[in-house]
């Protein structure tokens, strides 16, 4: 990761130096053809006013002096030849007949008397005919502009040094960056997933930032709630298994027991001995049943779903609705009580807990009934909620309050299988929230769940 990541960085500094080559030969490129084009554009200026010297078929050298003196002015050594080769005029002719103090002025811009490099011969035309040639070539020059000329190819070099220390300097402390935020969590994530896999689910797991999450952040969070689902998931495995074993010894023990008695002959009342075997087997098919209704609940877990806004009054009265027959069948009253309000939570889970409570209240409740309330955690605006189930039912001494949520934990005469509280605890936390429980024996009891 970070060596592709590194790769990638040197790319981008590789590009954004050939993109600033690129630039400044262009820039450079284009700065020396408006020089020429400018120096074009005087020599032909030159060529028009040494055209406009040819009158009635022959030179005016007044004319043509003013022409060549024009020329000397925008830094070009020329000179004119008719159409028989015959030179006509200098500039070297002009310069002499100048006053020594604009020749003075002309030497501090130029480098007189003669031009650089060769000439160049452009043909010169009267009325459609060729009348001679301009032979033309620049003066070196001196002062300021040559210079300003040479500051500013000069600093089209300094940009491009520039511009690519600020580009490959911000590459590299981008890429610095990139590698302790990007990587460094990816390989926390890699190292974890190697532990897992070892079968180590005691592994810490990384943490996630609140405020700003990121994909990183959220494949964290994600990755998080697969290792508490996979340490949950060998952690029920193993209970379970503990439990199945301990819970199916007895039942199939007394079964044994009463057919190894059948086949003994020293069994006088066959038929308590069958209704003895039948009430076994229904107490084993109790406990799958269980079984079957923990393993739901923990795939509830299992499967993160999706937060979702409900109408919480319009959900409890649906789950009430489910449970009111088996209330009214006792003989018992089931009532609900609270406001209308949006919520957001997990539905399937808060089902599930909802309809535990419901079930445990009807059990250990003779006579009387159930109310459920809700409402909002500590008033108006908190954000919070809570849903309360309160029964007439015998209630729970002080002793066992501590171990009602421990799973196979069963009261005497409950006919339960010890689950359903067990669920309802596990799944509350795992939605952030937590169980609180009241009760005075004998007066009933409340279970109130707060998120």
């Amino acid at each position: 990761m970070r060596t592709k990541l590194f790769l990638a960085f040197i790319f981008i500094i590789l590009l954004a130096l050939l993109s600033n080559i690129v630039f400044e030969r262009m820039i450079i490129r284009d700065f020396n053809d408006f020089i020429r084009g400018t120096e074009e554009d005087h020599i032909y200026w030159v060529m028009a006013s040494v055209e406009g010297s040819y009158i009635d078929g022959k030179w005016d050298r007044q004319l043509l002096g003013e022409a060549l003196h024009w020329g000397l002015m925008l830094g070009f050594d020329a000179y004119v030849e008719d159409h028989w080769g015959n030179t006509v005029l200098s500039s070297s002719e002009v310069l002499s007949t100048i006053s020594p103090n604009m020749r003075e002025r002309m030497n501090s811009l130029l480098k007189l008397p003669t031009g650089t490099g060769e000439f160049v011969w452009y043909p010169l035309y009267a009325e459609g005919e060729e009348i001679g040639r301009l032979y033309i070539r620049p003066f070196e020059r001196r002062g300021t502009v040559p210079l300003k000329e040479e500051i500013f190819r000069k600093r089209g070099k300094e940009f491009l040094v520039i511009s690519f220390l600020i580009a490959g300097g911000g590459a590299l402390v981008l890429s610095l960056l990139f590698t302790i935020f990007l990587s460094n969590p990816i390989r926390r994530l890699t190292r974890s997933a190697e532990k897992i896999a070892e079968g180590n689910f005691s592994v810490q797991t990384p943490k996630v930032h609140k405020n700003l999450k990121d994909e990183i952040d959220r494949l964290t969070e994600s990755f998080n709630y697969m290792t508490e689902a996979l340490r949950r998931e060998d952690s029920l495995r193993r209970h379970l298994t503990s439990n199945i074993a301990h819970e199916l010894r007895t039942p199939l023990t007394i079964i044994k027991g009463n057919l190894e008695a059948i086949e003994d002959g020293i069994i006088s009342d066959p038929g308590a001995v069958i209704e003895n075997i039948r009430s076994e087997i229904q107490r084993i098919i109790m406990l799958v049943e269980g079984i079957e209704d923990i393993t739901n609940a923990e795939a509830s877990f299992f499967r993160k779903g999706e937060i979702e806004e409900i109408n919480l009054k319009e959900f409890i009265e649906s789950v009430a609705g489910g449970m009111r027959n088996i209330a009214e069948e006792k003989g018992l009253y089931l009532k609900t009580r609270g406001p209308s309000m949006n919520i957001k939570t997990y539905p399937e889970k808060l089902h599930i807990i909802v309809k535990n409570l419901l079930a445990n209240a009807c059990k250990f409740t003779a006579s009387g009934g159930i109310s459920i309330n809700w409402g909002e955690k500590n008033g108006r605006g908190s954000g919070g909620f809570y849903i309360s189930v309160e029964d007439t039912g015998k209630g729970i001494s002080e002793d066992n309050i501590s171990r009602i949520f421990n799973r196979f934990y069963k009261e005497e005469g409950s006919g339960g299988q010890g689950l359903g509280l067990a669920i309802v605890k596990e799944l509350t936390e795992v939605m952030g929230g937590r169980v609180e429980v009241e009760s005075v024996p004998g007066q009933g009891a409340r279970f109130k769940v707060v998120f």
